[in-house]
């Protein structure tokens, strides 16, 4: 067990989240890594730059193992801006801090679409519970 808290709280909340929860976390966690990596790009800590640019290309990845195809369209073009984003990771180590940014645009941009979905099919959700418990 680790002796920090937080990294422990962390873990328990990743290995018990639902996949809305789990997909949401890695959004968030791929634009804090991409801003880490700019940071330490910009100060000249090569090691950090790297760390976190793996993190991030490890996350996107994750993402788009996690893509079902059978899906259609959506899954499709999410597939490529994910290849398009990683390509930009890689081509980032060259010390380029546009192409990071850029993913954390389009990272941001479905992240937050992500974020309006769910929520909405949240809320969408909650009249059909209360309609059923008080049918009961």
């Amino acid at each position: 067990m680790s002796s920090n808290p937080y990294a422990t709280y962390r873990n328990v909340e990743a290995t018990t989240a639902d996949p809305v929860t789990l997909t949401t976390m890695l959004y968030d966690g791929c634009v804090k890594a991409l801003k880490k990596a700019v940071i330490h790009l910009e100060s000249g800590n090569r090691n950090g730059f790297n760390d976190e640019t793996n993190r991030a290309y490890l996350i996107i990845g994750e993402l788009a193992s996690t893509l079902d195809m059978s899906q259609g369209e959506i899954a499709s073009s999410l597939a490529g801006i994910y290849g398009y984003c990683m390509r930009l990771i890689v081509e980032s180590s060259v010390g380029d801090a546009a192409k990071l940014r850029e993913v954390e645009r389009h990272i941001t941009t479905i992240s937050t679409a992500w974020k309006t979905a769910t929520a909405e099919l949240k809320a969408g959700r909650a009249p059909i519970r209360a309609g059923a418990e008080a049918a009961a």
